[in-house]
């Protein structure tokens, strides 16, 4: 840092460049001192010596120079660093998003709002106060971020906008209507979160559309309907298989079960 007065340098042997005033430990400073935390059991160290050129090379704490008094923490981490717990332990790094915060208020509020408690010694003391918040929109976000594939988002059930979908992939088709319709009921009452695709459009588009949204079930009213059944597809994995249509809400409300459990 800037120094009021430069201390005189001297060249030499294996101990490098010294400060050569050492009455005040090679302190020449009029403004504040700190050190980081990271720092203080440094041996043997270099370090700059306010002159261009110049370093100091083999510096100790209490001999080139006073250890401050002010220990801080204020040196940024990098990945490789050891922890300061833990010596053995090495600091690493990963990406993260931050989806809530804790704010520590205090008693800037209490005070002002005179919310006070009494002590063991029956003291009026104002309270201390935190607060916590949780981020709606970036839960959705970060679930996106961590669970999704080429076509599109994989919802974990718990949060999933809708649980299962069925796609009518022939709206012109009335015993294809008659199911979906029937199943949409009873899922519906059974407490499954399901929506009706009964748009006028292709079958591949309804299926890319579910896809890209996401939703974790989808049960298809094919060409199976004939044979009493019904094509179930796990988004997540994509494998289908054909069940009966009396099984469907048995086999979607175990499947969610333990989908949540998981």
């Amino acid at each position: 840092g800037n120094e009021s007065t430069t201390p005189p340098l001297t060249k030499g042997g294996p101990g490098g460049v010294y400060l050569t005033n050492t009455a005040t430990g090679g302190v020449y400073s009029k403004f504040v001192r700190i050190v980081d935390q990271t720092a203080v059991e440094l041996k043997n160290f270099v370090t700059g010596a306010d002159e261009s050129g110049y370093h100091v090379v083999g510096a100790n704490w209490g001999k080139e120079f006073t250890l401050p008094q002010i220990i801080v923490d204020i040196r940024k981490a990098q990945k490789g660093d050891r922890a300061v717990h833990d010596s053995s332990q090495i600091l690493n790094s990963a990406r993260g998003i931050e989806v809530g915060h804790i704010f520590q208020l205090g008693i800037k509020y209490s005070q002002a709002m005179g919310a006070t408690f009494s002590n063991e010694q029956g003291e009026e003391l104002p309270l201390v106060m935190g607060c916590y918040g949780v981020g709606v929109s970036r839960l959705a976000q970060s679930a996106v971020e961590q669970s999704y594939d080429k076509d599109g988002i994989i919802w974990p059930v718990a949060i999933a906008p809708y649980q299962v979908i069925i796609a009518i992939p022939n709206i012109t088709d009335g015993q294809q209507m008659e199911i979906a319709e029937k199943l949409y009921t009873e899922l519906k009452q059974a407490g499954i979160e399901t929506l009706l695709d009964d748009r006028n459009e292709r079958a591949g588009v309804k299926f890319k559309d579910a896809d890209l949204i996401g939703i974790p079930y989808r049960i298809v009213t094919g060409r199976s309907i004939k044979s009493g059944k019904v094509e179930l597809v796990e988004r997540a994995t994509h494998n289908a298989q054909e069940i009966a249509i009396e099984d469907v809400v048995t086999t979607l409300k175990q499947s969610i079960l333990a989908a949540l459990q998981n």
